[in-house]
């Protein structure tokens, strides 16, 4: 090897060895959309998805996802279409978000990771059932971590809608930070792929 040479051999071996491993080389088809379709089209979908909220969706059984289509950035600045994180609905007399009925309870924790008297029974990426337990009232609204084992705690922010005849509480879910509506999606999505495996083979 020359002196000014910029790589030694060994250098160059793991390059060529990296290069030629199909493992490494190997896309990873979930995480990226091709849309065929003339210029026309394409050009119609950046556009509606730069001003408007554009969905792609899909239904099977008795559920359906619907995919929020965004326009992100890359770091040469050019923009590309992506798939974000479902919302998960299902059928019925009444279409609604998917619930996940969780095998325990999860109480609710405050900042310092505290739980408190508020145990979710039933979570959506809209909603929670919520069981009060002792002898508080339950709150009209609270601002408080959804923690459940083994997932990274989610800030939720409830309002009280209705008790249930179970003696449960009924509580609309809004986040401020889409960050954490993003990771209570994610987490639905996860769940869901659980108990629904086929869907997701």
């Amino acid at each position: 090897m020359q002196r000014d040479a910029l790589l030694t051999q060994d250098e160059l071996d793991f390059i060529q060895t990296m290069h030629h491993n199909p493992q490494l080389n190997a896309r990873d088809v979930s995480s990226s959309l091709t849309v065929n379709g003339g210029a026309q089209i394409r050009d119609l979908l950046t556009r509606l998805a730069a001003h408007e909220h554009v969905t792609i969706q899909a239904q099977f059984d008795n559920q359906q996802m619907t995919f929020p289509l965004q326009l992100v950035e890359d770091e040469f600045h050019a923009l590309h279409l992506r798939l974000g994180v479902p919302s998960i609905f299902e059928d019925g007399p009444m279409i609604r978000p998917w619930r996940l009925v969780l095998e325990e309870p999860v109480a609710l924790e405050n900042i310092k990771g505290q739980p408190g008297s508020l145990f979710v029974h039933e979570i959506s990426f809209k909603g929670a059932l919520v069981e009060v337990r002792g002898r508080s009232n339950p709150p009209k609204t609270f601002c408080l971590w959804f923690s459940p084992s083994g997932y990274e705690r989610i800030a939720v922010r409830g309002t009280l809608e209705r008790e249930t005849t179970r003696g449960m509480f009924a509580y609309h879910l809004s986040q401020g930070d889409v960050d954490e509506t993003e990771r209570l999606r994610q987490f639905i999505l996860q769940q869901h792929r659980l108990a629904h495996p086929e869907v997701h083979a």
